[in-house]
């Protein structure tokens, strides 16, 4: 378990990168490289901080998610012919996976797809700028689904990292 220091200057950078992402990602449908690479080495910091070692196995988790995802963003892109998943969106769930054990990646995912298709259910009926365009953010939802992943797995003691 990583001291309260660490989790709280992890937590707040977390917190704040993910307010960024999301009012940027909300304004113009994107999320820039820098966002996600100040995320990525955040999430690095922090498993170098809380476990004292290389975080080899949130890098091939992180890996492992950011090829699963571009590869069904190829598939998606060359079934329909259009982009249903921004490259930044793939890079960003990247970037998020080095902040949690690979084990709960699966729920990270979970977490964030649904929360976007439910607002997609409720939003979407009445937003003109998603149904004139058909895009939708997804980085607000990531950055839900890492915050409340995060903070389950170091705070409310659910996930492998506490045992």
């Amino acid at each position: 378990m990583a001291s309260i220091t660490i989790l709280t200057l992890a937590g707040a950078h977390l917190l704040v990168l993910s307010v960024w992402i999301t009012v940027v990602d909300l304004r113009s449908l994107r999320i820039p490289d820098g966002l996600n690479a100040s995320l990525a080495i955040g999430g690095v910091g922090f498993q170098i901080a809380s476990q004292k070692a290389l975080p080899v196995w949130p890098i091939i988790g992180a890996a492992s998610l950011c090829l699963a995802l571009y590869g069904l963003r190829e598939i998606y892109l060359r079934r329909r012919g259009v982009v249903g998943l921004g490259l930044g969106d793939v890079k960003m769930a990247g970037a998020s996976a080095l902040w949690l054990h690979p084990a709960n990646l699966s729920i990270f995912v979970l977490l964030s797809s649904t929360i976007a298709l439910v607002s997609v259910f409720f939003w979407g009926r009445n937003n003109q700028r998603l149904r004139s365009t058909g895009r939708m953010p997804f980085g607000p939802f990531l950055a839900f689904g890492l915050v409340a992943c995060w903070c389950l797995e170091n705070f409310a003691g659910i996930g492998p990292l506490t045992q």
